[in-house]
C-alpha cells in the first residue's frame, strides 16, 4: 500500500511539473504566434486584393455574428482612394474550421480569396492549397521547367471575380459554379458556403449603409445574445451539409471603427 501511495505522488508530482512547463512555454510563444499570425493575414488581405503593399486598411467591427463570431472587416485606401474591402470567412470543413481571407473591389466581386488555416485530410480536402503545375515530366528532366512561382491554388482561382449567387459548388466542369476537390466535397463547400455569406453581409453593410444581419443566410444575427443561435444555426447547416455531402461521396469534397 505505501508503494501505490508512493507511486500516485510521483506521478502527480510529474504532471504538475509537465502543467507548469506547458504553461510557461505557452505564455512565452502565445505573443510571437498571434503577432506572426497577425502579419501573415496583413499579408493575405494585400495578396487576396491585389492591392499596393503601401495601402491601408480602417477595420470595422459590426454588431453582426457570423459562424458564431463577431463579423469585421476592413476597407483598404491607397491614396485615399478606394481599393476595395477585405474580410475572414471562417467554413465548418471535414476536420477542421478553414480560415479564408477574402478580397472584394468596389463593384462588389471578388477580387481574389487565400485560405490562411486548415487541417484538412491529406490528399483529399487539404488539395483547397493544391498547385496545379502546367510543366510536364519530360519538362522537368530536361531541365525545361516554367518557373512557376507565385502560381496560385487552381481551386481558390476559381472565386475571381465572382458575385455571391455564383457561389454555387457543383461536381461538373460543365456546370457553371465552383468546382468541387473530388472526394473533398464537405471542403469544398466549407470554403464556397462561408466566403458567400460574408460576401452578401459585408456588401449589405457598404452598398445601404447599414447591417441587416438577417440577410445572410439566416447566419448572421445582431447582438451579443444571439451569438449562441448563430453558432448553434451554423453548425447545424454544417451537419447537414457534411450528411448530405457524406452520402453523395458514398455513392459517388488603421483605425477600429465599431458600428
Amino acid at each position: 500500500m505505501g508503494n501505490f501511495f508512493k507511486l500516485v505522488g510521483t506521478l502527480t508530482i510529474i504532471a504538475l511539473v509537465a502543467s507548469y512547463g506547458l504553461s510557461v512555454v505557452y505564455n512565452a510563444t502565445h505573443g510571437i504566434t498571434e503577432e506572426y499570425k497577425r502579419q501573415e493575414e496583413a499579408a493575405a488581405r494585400i495578396e487576396a486584393l491585389a492591392c499596393s503593399p503601401d495601402a491601408t486598411f480602417e477595420q470595422t467591427t459590426t454588431e453582426c455574428v457570423l459562424a458564431g463570431r463577431r463579423f469585421e472587416y476592413f476597407t483598404a485606401y491607397n491614396d485615399e482612394k478606394l481599393v476595395g474591402y477585405s474580410f475572414k470567412a471562417y467554413g465548418k470543413g471535414y476536420s477542421s474550421t478553414i480560415e479564408t481571407i477574402v478580397g472584394v473591389d468596389p463593384s462588389g466581386t471578388i477580387r481574389g480569396i487565400k485560405i490562411t488555416d486548415q487541417r484538412e485530410t491529406p490528399g483529399l480536402g487539404a488539395k483547397i492549397l493544391e498547385v496545379a503545375s502546367l510543366n510536364t515530366l519530360w519538362a522537368v528532366l530536361s531541365g525545361n521547367a516554367k518557373d512557376e512561382t507565385g502560381v496560385r491554388p487552381w481551386f481558390q482561382v476559381q472565386f475571381d471575380g465572382r458575385v455571391p449567387h455564383e457561389l454555387v459548388v457543383v461536381k461538373s466542369q460543365a456546370a457553371e459554379g465552383i468546382l468541387a476537390i473530388t472526394g473533398a466535397t464537405i471542403s469544398s463547400d466549407a470554403v464556397t458556403n462561408s466566403v458567400r455569406r460574408g460576401l452578401e453581409l459585408v456588401l449589405s453593410i457598404v452598398e445601404r449603409g447599414d447591417a441587416p444581419c438577417e440577410s445572410a443566410g439566416g447566419t448572421a444575427v445582431a447582438g451579443d445574445a444571439a451569438a449562441g443561435d448563430a453558432a448553434g444555426d451554423a453548425a447545424g447547416d454544417a451537419a447537414g451539409d457534411a450528411a448530405g455531402d457524406a452520402a453523395e461521396d458514398d455513392n459517388a469534397g488603421s483605425p477600429e471603427v465599431v458600428r
